[in-house]
């Protein structure tokens, strides 16, 4: 009996040990906070980016000078986070206007991104910031939609090739007249001017949401969130993942996976891909009847590609939405959830999670760090960015319960 106690006492002081490892000893700092009259900006959108001096670049969605949103930097000096902000979005037909995707930043200090509205049309913009040498920064507007080529480039970031060539999507959609989805190719000239061109247009039901990436043999991937399989759920289907294959000078369009809510449904976040070709992502539903999403797993094989449902979310406590992935240097993964239901301890307002390969090939979920009710800025509402030394991760808050929004770090 009093080794059975013993036992017991040490399998439970192992499991307290555990769960304080995963969640006391995680600190979350708030880096800065929106100031509430919009004038640093205001609601952080899309996730950050890093520069190698460990400056933060990224975007609100509304605030400013004009209030329409603006382009905005964080350089710690003197023991704490400044913000100066870049840029302010003027809107109206000459510029554009409340951006939402994560910027993208080349080897020259130029950032580039896209805005969900301004335009003479009013269906977004790509724009390039570039510094002066002065220390200011200098707005181009590298391209206008106009319906006929794409439709608000809401929530996907751009990425670049080796030769400095665009590319990102556009959503769509039937608001104000029926807008298909595109992916878009810019190609800089010689001359200082930029070639748009459509790589691909999706059917009316796809709305493609998020960014594409690049594997090694320069194909490109990404996500719809409502085509695929017929009568998913409600008649729609519950998104896809596609490749698009460089072929000579054209790009050859395939599905390569279609959700079935049982393995997740209506992707939005940004694929991730490890160094076996393997793609990693979240869904925004599916999964279960709580309808909280999935982390999921594309492999490639002979045949086809692989799925495997790496973690359900949706349950008490396991939180709902989950954002796009990011590896750690062990392969582990991490993300945010911005709300979750109220159990197992489990705050609602939200918590950074870490998915955990172990070595009988499946994967556990723990909680990193759960914002409190009493946080300063609950609810995270961004991809995650590891600082420049990797030991913390960096996203952003609000707009639920605080309009302006603030930045935090989260120390695991």
């Amino acid at each position: 009996m009093k080794c059975i106690k013993s036992c017991l006492l040490v399998h439970l002081t192992l499991v307290l040990i555990t769960l304080c490892s995963t969640l006391a000893f995680a600190s979350e700092q708030i880096i800065f906070a929106f100031p509430t009259d919009g004038s640093g900006g205001s609601v952080p959108a899309g996730g950050l980016i890093s520069d190698a001096a460990g400056n933060l670049y990224g975007v609100t969605a509304a605030g400013g000078a004009y209030q329409w949103g603006g382009v905005f930097r964080l350089s710690f000096e003197n023991g704490a986070w400044t913000e100066s902000l870049l840029y302010s979005f003027k809107g109206g037909a000459a510029d554009g206007a409340e951006p939402e995707s994560a910027l993208l930043l080349d080897k020259a200090g130029n950032l580039y991104g896209t805005t969900s509205g301004g335009g003479p049309s009013n269906d977004g913009t790509v724009f390039q910031l570039a510094p002066d040498g002065q220390g200011g920064w200098t707005e181009t507007v590298l391209h206008f939609f106009n319906g006929k080529d794409g439709r608000w480039p809401i929530l996907a970031p751009l990425v670049a090739d080796a030769k400095g060539n665009l590319y990102g999507v556009t959503e769509g959609a039937c608001y104000y007249g029926c807008v298909k989805g595109t992916v878009f190719e810019l190609s800089p000239q010689p001359n200082g001017s930029w070639t748009f061109r459509v790589l691909h247009t999706f059917g009316q039901s796809a709305i493609p949401l998020s960014g594409v990436i690049f594997d090694k043999a320069g194909n490109l991937y990404g996500t719809t969130q409502y085509d695929g399989v017929t009568n998913c759920v409600a008649g729609s289907g519950c998104g896809t993942v596609y490749k698009l294959a460089r072929v000579g000078a054209s790009w050859k369009f395939t599905t390569i996976h279609e959700f079935k809510y049982s393995d997740g449904a209506y992707p939005q976040g940004n694929l991730i891909m490890d160094s076996g070709g393997n793609l990693y992502g979240t869904t925004n539903g599916g999964g279960s009847t709580y309808n909280g999403g999935v982390a999921f797993k594309l492999s490639p094989t002979k045949t086809g590609w692989t799925e495997t449902v790496l973690y359900v979310f949706g349950a008490p406590g396991k939180g709902f939405d989950p954002s796009s992935l990011v590896f750690d240097s062990h392969g582990n993964l991490f993300g945010s959830v911005p709300t979750s239901s109220n159990a197992n301890g489990v705050s609602e307002n939200g918590f950074v999670f870490e998915l955990s390969h172990q070595s009988n090939g499946t994967w556990s979920e723990s909680v990193v760090y759960a914002f409190p009710n009493t946080s300063a800025a609950p609810f995270p509402n961004s991809n995650l960015i590891w600082n420049s030394s990797r030991t913390a991760l960096i996203g952003t808050t609000g707009p639920y319960s605080d309009p302006a929004g603030a930045v935090y770090k989260v120390t695991p």
